[in-house]
């Protein structure tokens, strides 16, 4: 009788702790984007660097960590959000709203910016952005932006020739500026082909762009690469010092020890599709089987972790 009371009492926690899962996942989903005027929070790092992150709790599609470096000489400023969406049926305009935030921060102008990368929620100010300085970002960048603006089927509203990086580099690049050195690094590919690793050499501060997102599920794009990944990341820690203040492009302040947990994320899951393709399973049974239940309740959530078995599934069998 004890173990019948027994197994009951198991099966019933388990219940409840489904219905905990879900009604977490649900919530996620529900979660309502920051509207005007409570658009940003300003994290002040130092007295010269700022982060202008999205309010409220963290989602997806809201924007990611912009930086703002400001000296007497000017602004510089990583990232620059989306150009403009559309929330709970209201036009925002994001990235004029960024320039606005900027401003309550400093009266000095902008006269730097950095795209770590092409996606819309870290370059597409850029039509707002390129008026007011140059931008700067890896060579793959300007190209796959340029891309993005041909294959828009809405128009676009602005000169797209006007919008993109107006310098591009290779390996590394350095801004000197207000006393300080500003390092761009492109150790390999990782979330896309374009990847900047920002460090602030002086301050100890390394912004990541989506190299590195924090308590997010990642996402790999299809010109990045999880294999390369790992190299960013080791060759990234090496490259800024263990204890510097690692920003990621999405989530919060962190560690190195965080970034390693990302790095973990993506050895673990290329484990499970090396032996779901060692075992002959498709690419969809890989798919179905292999779950990160850590960060199924992550922005991105279960849905995201999905596409990212199948992007390491094909790199890998790519590499056989």
């Amino acid at each position: 009788m004890r173990n019948v009371l027994r197994a009951v009492w198991v099966v019933g926690m388990l219940a409840v702790l489904g219905i905990l899962l879900r009604e977490k996942s649900v919530a996620q989903q529900q979660l309502r984007p920051p509207m005007p005027p409570n658009l940003f929070t300003v994290h002040k790092l130092t007295d010269k660097l700022s982060i202008i992150a999205p309010s409220g709790p963290d989602m997806s599609q809201v924007g990611g960590n912009i930086g703002v470096f400001v000296t007497d000489e000017g602004v510089l400023v990583v990232d620059d959000n989306y150009l403009r969406q559309v929330r709970n049926g209201q036009t925002v305009e994001l990235a004029e709203a960024v320039v606005a935030e900027i401003k309550k921060i400093t009266n000095q102008p902008i006269r730097y910016v950095i795209n770590t990368h092409h996606h819309g929620d870290h370059a597409g100010g850029n039509p707002v952005f390129a008026k007011l300085a140059p931008i700067f970002a890896q060579k793959n960048v300007r190209n796959r932006i340029l891309t993005g603006y041909k294959n828009e089927k809405e128009p676009l509203g602005f000169d797209p020739m006007k919008a993109l990086p107006a310098v591009t580099y290779d390996g590394e690049l350095i801004f000197h500026m207000g006393g300080e050195e500003i390092h761009l690094y492109h150790p390999a590919r990782a979330h896309t082909d374009g990847d900047s690793l920002v460090h602030f050499k002086n301050a100890n501060i390394a912004h990541w762009g989506d190299a590195f997102v924090n308590n997010w599920v990642p996402v790999i794009d299809g010109s990045g690469s999880t294999l390369e990944w790992l190299q960013f990341i080791d060759r990234g820690i090496q490259l800024v010092g263990e204890s510097a203040v690692m920003v990621p492009g999405h989530g919060a302040i962190a560690k190195a020890a965080d970034v390693r947990r990302l790095r973990l994320y993506f050895t673990n899951m290329q484990d499970s599709v090396r032996k779901a393709i060692a075992a002959g399973k498709t690419r969809e049974q890989a798919m179905d089987e292999i779950t990160v239940p850590a960060y199924a309740n992550l922005p991105g959530g279960a849905g995201r972790i999905r596409m990212n078995v199948a992007a390491v599934y094909d790199e890998l069998k790519a590499t056989r």
